[in-house]
């Protein structure tokens, strides 16, 4: 019943997954657009020192691939993965 409510809307939310696909367990929460969701991470990356501040975009790109999966909300309210932690070609 949690997904009721995004069943009658048209709405996509995003959300952030660890490597093993699962919710990121720190960065667990639903975000409105994609990218949110993905500046959202480059933040929690760079705190955690994984990718320097100053880093170039391929480098920051690449650790965001690296570390950080995403999934987009469907209109019956279940998950599809957009792309997996550890998938370096994707790009952002």
């Amino acid at each position: 019943m949690a997904y009721a409510s995004r069943q009658a809307t048209s709405t996509r939310l995003y959300r952030l997954t660890d490597r093993q696909g699962q919710p990121h367990p720190v960065l667990d929460e639903c975000f409105e657009s994609l990218d949110l969701a993905l500046e959202a991470a480059m933040e929690w990356l760079e705190q955690q020192g994984l990718v320097e501040p100053r880093a170039d975009q391929r480098e920051r790109e690449r650790q965001l691939a690296l570390q950080v999966g995403v999934e987009m909300s469907t209109p019956s309210g279940s998950w599809r993965s957009l792309r997996h932690a550890g998938f370096v070609a994707w790009q952002a």
